[in-house]
């Protein structure tokens, strides 16, 4: 979906493909499990497994939007798969959003929990995330 309040003049079609595909398979999952999952975390892994599809005017849009529905959809599916699997085997990793906003959000859940977040960040300094777990399982890129 195309937003009136984007800086951007250009958008990646894969992105709403993506957020598309985690919103249907999210709701498939244990409602237990699902409340733990991050989505940011499930969409940039599947994404960086993807090729953009940008676009910068609404002829563009749905041009993407037809090729990535035509052309990507059953990889989409498993890649999402794959990205739900990947943060699921993780979930107490530890990670600081790159945007404000998401961090105020984290910061005031954290402190209505009764912790503080130099006690997180502190705490969180005794996990330590192998990356390359993550980033080797193999490529489903063409």
């Amino acid at each position: 979906m195309i937003h009136a309040n984007s800086k951007k003049k250009y958008l990646n079609v894969m992105e709403d493909m993506v957020a598309q595909e985690v919103n249907r398979q999210i709701t498939l999952l244990p409602q237990k499990l699902a409340k733990y999952i991050k989505r940011v975390d499930v969409e940039t892994y599947a994404l960086n497994r993807l090729p953009p599809l940008y676009a910068s005017s609404q002829e563009g849009w749905k041009f993407q939007t037809k090729k990535a529905q035509e052309d990507y959809r059953k990889e989409i599916v498993v890649v999402v798969r794959h990205a739900f699997a990947a943060v699921q085997r993780d979930l107490l990793k530890s990670s600081t959003p790159l945007f404000t906003e998401e961090t105020k959000k984290v910061s005031s859940l954290v402190t209505k929990a009764g912790g503080s977040t130099a006690e997180n960040k502190e705490s969180s300094k005794n996990y330590n995330w192998n990356h390359s777990q993550y980033y080797n399982l193999g490529s489903s890129r063409k």
